[in-house]
């Protein structure tokens, strides 16, 4: 009887022990997943905390504010109807002018680094007004980067780049505030079968990052590609490499599951519009390069593919085409739909809308605390240098 009771309490210990074993697991788990989460919201918050909301200043302007326009926008004017029409409040009290004699009562000057001349001498680089902060506007890469300005001459970047002083990037990706459904049958018939499963537009065929040598070697592994544009045939219906969010791009492209959405350059940051209109109008699968540079900016992980996740060029290709074959599997990378938006900055210049709020608010602080903001960019080339840039890539 005593043996009986000794094995009856042994089970029970080990019943306990076995319990308690458990409840640690669960318990580790859990405190590993909220830890996930809180890292993964984190860096989401903090690219929403970065995004390009309401312009409107804490204070109305006492005046309104205007921006002195230096140089074109790749030989275009910089119209108030193109770049300010969007704006929420400061399309009220906030101009762009090219006008010479608007200099002297500029609240800004600004500059687009494509266009301006390095042996500029215009009025704007004689008569520097201290109080008058200097902005460089960018959407170029480093890579084809030519704006090479005297130390101190900019005081404001305008850029894609989350640190710019005035964040304006290509686009971006937001938490819908509810769900939605999604026609994923749509999406699915909207492929054709008949058509490779990737495609290619490109007008640029000799990237910094070589970007042309891996489209090719994913296809000498088995991928087939569409090429259009100067690096492949002529797009029908389109006259040359369009605007990326133009009809006729996407009824181009729609019918591809894939897309190679290849930067010309792998800089921090740098992800425009083909990346994002892919997921957006295209509604296509974008293939990338680098993961990181697309998870740093809040975008979700399973909305597009990336090289760098496999070991080799082969194993990635056996991965597309398993993912284009199967139609469950290539429609988990659409789930995101149902939480996601994608919003696109580039051509509604709402980086304007919050460089309008930047100088009004500016312009009611008291004239010490606007004298100690002053800050200006030793060498605004060298933060805008090929150091942010890593044209090499290797398999995970």
């Amino acid at each position: 009887r005593f043996e009986a009771e000794g094995e009856r309490r042994e089970e029970k210990m080990a019943v306990s022990r076995a319990v308690q074993r458990g409840c640690f697991c669960v318990l580790v788990c859990s405190l590993i997943y909220l830890v996930v989460l809180i890292a993964s919201s984190s860096r989401v918050s903090t690219v929403r905390s970065l995004r390009l909301a309401d312009d409107v200043p804490v204070r109305p302007p006492r005046k309104p504010v205007l921006i002195y326009t230096a140089t074109k926008f790749f030989k275009m004017d910089v119209s108030n109807e193109r770049f300010l029409s969007v704006c929420t409040s400061s399309k009220d009290w906030c101009t762009l002018s090219d006008d010479k004699r608007d200099l002297r009562r500029a609240d800004a000057v600004l500059f687009h680094n494509a266009d301006f001349d390095m042996n500029y001498r215009g009025p704007a680089y004689k008569k520097r007004n201290p109080d008058i902060p200097y902005v460089l506007w960018s959407l170029e890469s480093p890579a084809n980067d030519v704006f090479r300005p005297r130390n101190n001459f900019i005081n404001w970047t305008m850029t894609y780049r989350r640190d710019a002083d005035i964040w304006y990037p290509y686009g971006r990706m937001e938490r819908r505030t509810k769900q939605i459904i999604v026609d994923y049958d749509k999406i699915w018939r909207n492929k054709n079968e008949s058509l490779p499963p990737a495609t290619w537009l490109a007008s640029n065929c000799y990237a910094a990052n070589g970007r042309s040598v891996i489209i090719n070697r994913l296809a000498d592994v088995g991928l087939k590609v569409d090429k259009w544009g100067k690096c492949g045939r002529p797009p029908p219906k389109c006259d040359g490499v369009q605007l990326q969010g133009d009809q006729c791009v996407i009824d181009l492209i729609k019918p591809y599951k894939f897309y190679l959405a290849f930067e010309n350059s792998n800089c921090r940051d740098y992800v425009t519009e083909k990346f994002y209109e892919t997921l957006r109008s295209r509604q296509a699968v974008p293939i990338v390069l680098h993961r990181k540079t697309y998870e740093d900016l809040g975008i979700p992980s399973s909305s597009f593919v990336a090289l760098s996740d496999y070991a080799s060029i082969a194993e990635a290709v056996r991965d597309i085409k398993r993912i284009a074959g199967d139609k469950n599997a290539y429609l988990e990378y659409h789930k995101w739909r149902e939480q996601y938006e994608v919003i696109p900055e580039h051509n509604d210049g709402t980086g304007f809308c919050l460089l309008c709020r930047k100088l009004a608010e500016r312009s009611q602080m008291p004239a010490r605390e606007r004298i100690s903001s002053r800050k200006s960019y030793p060498s605004v080339q060298d933060w805008h240098s090929d150091e942010m840039c890593d044209n090499s890539f290797t398999f995970h």
